[in-house]
């Protein structure tokens, strides 16, 4: 059974606190860069090769978002979704209900932050790695670096046993941490990733 991944993880950012100055482990982000993750890097899909803009376009493009999380360029022909369970994410799929683009945005004060926690994008990174790097059902995970639109990114890349592909772009633009998630196909992903981190902004225009 497919199934739709991202809304339980974003659900999760809100409750779950992991202290940066008492936890530093091998499921942070830091960590994960490159000796954690050296297996996974080696294997056929390498973050790298995830991270790879791709020339492949498509005829059209729409508009996605809203002023509190910023808006992404996707897929004319995607379509609004919502799970039951996605709260008050911002979706839209392909049409399969498989292949989803996620957005939201956290202030610190729906993140929150507990005491000894500091308002970065790394610490939501960190959490999030933390929620999936304890799933059973992952099979590979390691974190990177990049940006969305001259942001700097933490990248968490996942390969679920299923091999269905999960990636999350964490970045930080004024007093907000913006989330984006994609899940799906490789082949779909490689079609959006280059939309995605080129094309936020906070204006629709």
């Amino acid at each position: 059974m497919k199934k739709k991944l991202m809304v339980v993880a974003f659900s999760l950012l809100a409750t779950v606190a992991i202290t940066a100055c008492g936890k530093t482990n091998s499921t942070s982000i830091k960590d994960s860069e490159p000796s954690q993750t050296a297996s996974a890097a080696s294997s056929e899909s390498t973050s790298s090769s995830i991270a790879a803009k791709t020339e492949k376009k498509t005829d059209g493009t729409q508009r996605i978002g809203s002023d509190e999380y910023g808006y992404i360029d996707i897929p004319k022909n995607w379509i609004p979704f919502k799970d039951l369970n996605g709260g008050d994410d911002i979706q839209y799929t392909d049409g399969t209900g498989y292949n989803i683009v996620t957005l939201n945005a956290l202030t610190k004060e729906k993140a929150n932050i507990g005491e000894g926690e500091e308002w970065t994008a790394e610490t939501i990174a960190n959490r999030l790695y933390y929620n999936w790097d304890k799933n059973p059902n992952v099979d590979k995970i390691w974190g990177a670096k990049t940006t969305v639109s001259d942001h700097d990114t933490f990248q968490i890349n996942i390969i679920m046993k299923s091999g269905q592909y999960l990636i999350n772009w964490v970045f930080k633009d004024e007093d907000q941490v913006h989330l984006i998630a994609f899940e799906g196909e490789k082949e779909v992903l490689a079609e959006v990733i280059d939309d995605i981190e080129n094309s936020w902004s906070k204006k629709k225009d």
